[in-house]
């Protein structure tokens, strides 16, 4: 074979190659790319804030104010060391649940109840079992009465100044959740703020307290008969059994999601 002749062939191969490299780049295409994609959990975070008052008192400084904040050790609603016949207080408490609408239920759990010490007119006079060794025997949840509601009367001919979180129960406007000596209210009772058969938080039965919306609990107490009406407290009848006695308890509040969740039903035990 002569040289032009390998020439040509060598011509041709190289045009072939170009031609279908060429080819392989001319076919039509797209690309179409969804970018970012993503599951973001949701969150159900409940806060709760404290304004209280003793003896008709309000004091920012008092233990029992605090703003909205998870709750922990250091959170008392009630705290009262040198309790007397007569003496009385108050608390509003609010809800916030961020961000999602959800079921609440609220939960006592009674961590002592006791004589502590037996004093002399303890003795003597009331309590002849007095025994500072038996758990339980305190009288002070007996003579120690609650009135419990849900602060929600915005209806201003019940009170030209009624709007939820006043601190003032009205009558037929709030809604009572509980009255009664701390002994009746029991152990580990739970009530229902809000479930698929209640509200008592001022909304319809089976409706969430939604996400975003503040909600308020008055809690009203009195060493001795409570006035309903009034909250007037008068400690006359209370006797010397209670001196020294002591009564503690856990209040928890338990927030579920509502969305996906239609049937929660706040339980008879104490919540997780």
């Amino acid at each position: 074979m002569n040289t032009k002749i390998l020439v040509s062939l060598l011509v041709i191969g190289l045009t072939a190659v170009a031609i279908g490299g060429g080819m392989t780049g001319a076919f039509f295409s797209d690309t179409e790319t969804s970018e970012g994609n993503t599951f973001t959990a949701g969150a159900i975070d409940l806060k709760v804030d404290s304004e209280c008052s003793y003896l008709g008192s309000t004091a920012t400084d008092e233990f029992c104010d605090w703003t909205a904040t998870d709750l922990g050790a250091a959170h008392k609603f009630f705290n009262y060391a040198d309790l007397k016949p007569g003496d009385y207080g108050e608390n509003t408490i609010s809800l916030h649940v961020d961000n999602n609408d959800a079921w609440a239920c609220v939960t006592l759990n009674v961590k002592r109840d006791s004589d502590v010490d037996c004093t002399e007119p303890e003795t003597e006079s009331t309590d002849p079992e007095c025994s500072s060794s038996n758990v339980g025997d305190g009288e002070l949840d007996e003579n120690l009465n609650w009135f419990i509601w849900a602060d929600v009367c915005n209806d201003t001919s019940y009170d030209p100044d009624a709007v939820p979180g006043d601190n003032v129960y009205q009558d037929g406007c709030d809604v009572l959740l509980t009255s009664g000596p701390a002994s009746a209210i029991g152990d580990g009772i739970t009530w229902a703020l809000a479930d698929k058969d209640h509200n008592n938080v001022g909304g319809t039965n089976g409706d969430p307290l939604t996400g975003g919306k503040t909600y308020y609990l008055g809690a009203a107490w009195c060493l001795g008969t409570l006035d309903p009406a009034t909250l007037a407290c008068d400690g006359q009848l209370v006797g010397n059994d209670v001196q020294s006695d002591s009564y503690e308890v856990d209040i928890s509040f338990n927030v579920v999601q509502k969305r996906n969740n239609p049937n929660f039903v706040c339980p008879t035990t104490p919540p997780p």
